[in-house]
C-alpha cells in the first residue's frame, strides 16, 4: 500500500504543480513514471492498467503550447548535444534498409524515435535553474524509488537482485546503472542545500541507493560510482572557487561516505567486485573477462560490416565471430556488453564517431557553462554542472560493460548538459522571475 500512496501521491501532485508552479514539472513526473514502472510491480494490479507515461508525454505537450511564446525561445537546433541525438537517430533510420534483424530494428528504432521527441519537449520547457533542479531532484527520486524496492525484495536470485528493473532496463545491471547517477547528484544537493528536511531526506536517500549497488552486485555501477564520487569531491577539494568551508565538507563527505560503504558492503559484495581484476577468459565457463572477447569479435564484425548491421546485430553475427574455444554460457548469440561496441556493430564506425562526438561535446560545453559561471561568482551552480558531468561520467564508465546505447538514462544525463548549456551560456541573460509567467 507505501508504494501504491507514494506513487499516486507523486503523478497527481506533479500534475497539480505543473500547472502551479513549473512546466519543467512535467518532464519530472515522467521521469518518476520511468522508475516506479508500476505495470512491473507486485502492486501493480492495485492501480488501474493505463499508460501514466502516456499522461505525463501528453501534459509535456499541453504546457508547452500553454507557454509556447516563451518556451518556444529555447531553440533545439542551437543546441549541439541536440544536433548530435538527431543524427543518431538519422543513422539508425538509414540502418533500417539493411538491417539483418528488420522486425526488431523498426520495433526499438520507434521506441528510440519517441525517447527523442520526448527529449525535445523536455528541453523546451527546462527554461530556468530552477527548472533544473525540479528535473535534477526528479532524477535522484526516481534512483532512491528504485534502491527502496530492491531493498524490499533484497537478494532473490543468489547474490543479486532480479526483477526491479524499468521498462527498458529490465536486468539488474540495467537497474544498478539506473540507480548509479543519481548518488553524485544527492551528494550535490546534500552539500549545498540548507532546507534541513531536504538534507536529511538526501542522506537517506544517497545510502539506500549504495545500498542498492551492493545488494544488485553491479560491477559496472559500482566502478561508475567510484569514479563519479571521486571527480566530484577532487573537484570540491582541489578547485580555485571555493565556498566556505568547502574543504571540511569534503573531509566530511569522505569520512561518512566510506563508513556507510563499510556498513552496508559485505563479503558477497567484496568477491565480486575482486573479480574484477582476477577473472580471466574460460572455455569451461563464461566469466566476467569473457566480454572482453565480444569487444574483438565486434570489432572484427566491423571489418565485415562498416555501416553497422541494424539493432541487435552483433546477436546474430556472433555465432561466426566469437572464438571457438570462448564458454559463452547457453547461447553463442550473445549481447556485445559494451554500449561503444553495440554502436560500433548497428551503425558502424559512423555511429560510434557519432557517439563519442556527442560527449565530447557535453565536456565541451559544459567547460563553456564552468566558465561563464565563475566569472559571475555563481560557485553553486557551478559545482552543479560538476555534478551533472560526475553524473554522466558515471554513466559513461557503467555503460562500457553494457548495451545501453538508446537508454533513457544516457540521454537525460545528456539533456542535463544541453539544459545547462542554454540556461547559463545561450540564455545567460534570463532571469529566473520569468518562471512566475509560465502557466
Amino acid at each position: 500500500m507505501l508504494n501504491v500512496l507514494l506513487f499516486y501521491s507523486t503523478y497527481l501532485a506533479g500534475f497539480f504543480f505543473t500547472f502551479k508552479r513549473s512546466a519543467a514539472l512535467a518532464f519530472a513526473i515522467y521521469q518518476a513514471v520511468y522508475y516506479f514502472h508500476p505495470q512491473n510491480r507486485w502492486w501493480g494490479y492495485m492501480v488501474p492498467d493505463i499508460s501514466y507515461s502516456f499522461f505525463t508525454v501528453l501534459l509535456m505537450f499541453t504546457v508547452f503550447a500553454l507557454n509556447f511564446k516563451i518556451l518556444n525561445e529555447n531553440k533545439l537546433l542551437k543546441s549541439p548535444h541536440m544536433r548530435w541525438i538527431y543524427f543518431i537517430l538519422f543513422l539508425f533510420t538509414i540502418a533500417t534498409f539493411y538491417a539483418v534483424i528488420p522486425w526488431n530494428h523498426e520495433y526499438s528504432l520507434t521506441i528510440f524515435f519517441k525517447l527523442v521527441i520526448i527529449m525535445s519537449v523536455a528541453y523546451k520547457l527546462v527554461n530556468t535553474t530552477k527548472d533544473m533542479d525540479f528535473i535534477l531532484i526528479a532524477h535522484i527520486f526516481g534512483g532512491w524509488y528504485l534502491s527502496f524496492v530492491a531493498f524490499q525484495i533484497g537478494r532473490n536470485s543468489g547474490d543479486r537482485v532480479e526483477g526491479i528493473g524499468t521498462v527498458d532496463s529490465p536486468d539488474s545491471n540495467g537497474a544498478a546503472a539506473a540507480i548509479a547517477p543519481s548518488i553524485v547528484l544527492a551528494l550535490y544537493y546534500l552539500w549545498v542545500t540548507k532546507n534541513k528536511i531536504l538534507k536529511g531526506a538526501l542522506a537517506i536517500s544517497i545510502l539506500f541507493m549504495v545500498n542498492a549497488i551492493v545488494l544488485i552486485n553491479s560491477r559496472g555501477a559500482f566502478l561508475g560510482v567510484a569514479c563519479s564520487v571521486l571527480y566530484f569531491i577532487y573537484h570540491m577539494f582541489f578547485s580555485k572557487f571555493q565556498r566556505p568551508y568547502q574543504k571540511i565538507a569534503v573531509i566530511g563527505i569522505v569520512i561518512m561516505g566510506l563508513l556507510g560503504v563499510i556498513r552496508v558492503a559485505d563479503d558477497s559484495f567484496v568477491e565480486r567486485m575482486q573479480s574484477i581484476f582476477t577473472s580471466e577468459v574460460s572455455s569451461k565457463k563464461e566469466t566476467g573477462a569473457t566480454r572482453t572477447e565480444y569487444w574483438k569479435a565486434a570489432w572484427e564484425m566491423a571489418k565485415d560490416h562498416p555501416f553497422g548491421a541494424g539493432i541487435a546485430g552483433f546477436q546474430f553475427y556472433a555465432p561466426s565471430y566469437i572464438a571457438q574455444n570462448v564458454n559463452t554460457g547457453n547461447s553463442r548469440n550473445r549481447a556485445v556488453h559494451s554500449t561503444w561496441f553495440e554502436a560500433l556493430s548497428e551503425i558502424g564506425y559512423l555511429g560510434l564517431g557519432a557517439l563519442i562526438a556527442m560527449l565530447y561535446c557535453c565536456y565541451s560545453t559544459n567547460r563553456k557553462c564552468m566558465q561563464t559561471l565563475k566569472r559571475q561568482n555563481r560557485v553553486d551552480e557551478y559545482f552543479k554542472v560538476r555534478a551533472i558531468e560526475a553524473s554522466l561520467i558515471c554513466f559513461i564508465v557503467t555503460m562500457t560493460f553494457l548495451n545501453r546505447m538508446r537508454a533513457e538514462v544516457l540521454y537525460w544525463l545528456i539533456l542535463y548538459c544541453a539544459c545547462a548549456y542554454n540556461v547559463y551560456v545561450l540564455r545567460n541573460s534570463f532571469d529566473d522571475k520569468t518562471v512566475d509567467k509560465l502557466t
